[in-house]
């Protein structure tokens, strides 16, 4: 009887669940920096996922206009990841940022959270026009890829 007790056990311990390959509800998504800088030569601010290399390019394109020598393209496995362009659009002065803060699965999207900073009326920044952008890259995702502004405190 203790053997059949024992067996039990060993065999009860070993076995594995049932593992999902998908993200549980508000888990945190995984993703990576590529670019945050203050200049991306686009005027208007836009949220963009690209999915192929020639849409990466056509970005850096814009992004290297008026850079000598242009920033390197990233290489980017697209057959299982994608990139989150986040562009803030044209500001008067420098001060400004945008970033990813995170990226979490909530209901049946996934949300993109987007923070940054703004200069205070008497900061003392530089008088000159930025356009800030991000870019992120995370794993390939079925659910659909929504932005939203972070949660501010």
């Amino acid at each position: 009887m203790r053997y059949i007790c024992l067996l039990s056990l060993v065999v009860l311990f070993s076995c594995k669940g049932i593992e999902s390959s998908s993200e549980k509800e508000g888990d945190n998504i995984a993703f990576q920096t590529l670019i945050t800088a203050s200049q991306s030569n686009i005027e208007k601010p836009q949220q963009t996922i690209i999915s192929s290399q020639k849409q990466l390019q056509q970005v850096f394109s814009e992004i290297n206009k008026t850079r000598k020598p242009g920033i390197p393209i990233p290489e980017i496995n697209f057959n299982d990841k994608v990139v989150v362009f986040i562009n803030m659009g044209q500001s008067s002065t420098g001060g400004y940022s945008v970033e990813v803060e995170s990226i979490k699965k909530i209901n049946d999207e996934i949300v993109v959270f987007v923070g940054g900073d703004s200069p205070e009326p008497n900061d003392n920044v530089t008088m000159v026009i930025t356009t800030p952008f991000t870019m992120v890259k995370l794993n390939k995702q079925k659910l659909p890829i929504v932005f939203k502004p972070s949660k501010t405190e």
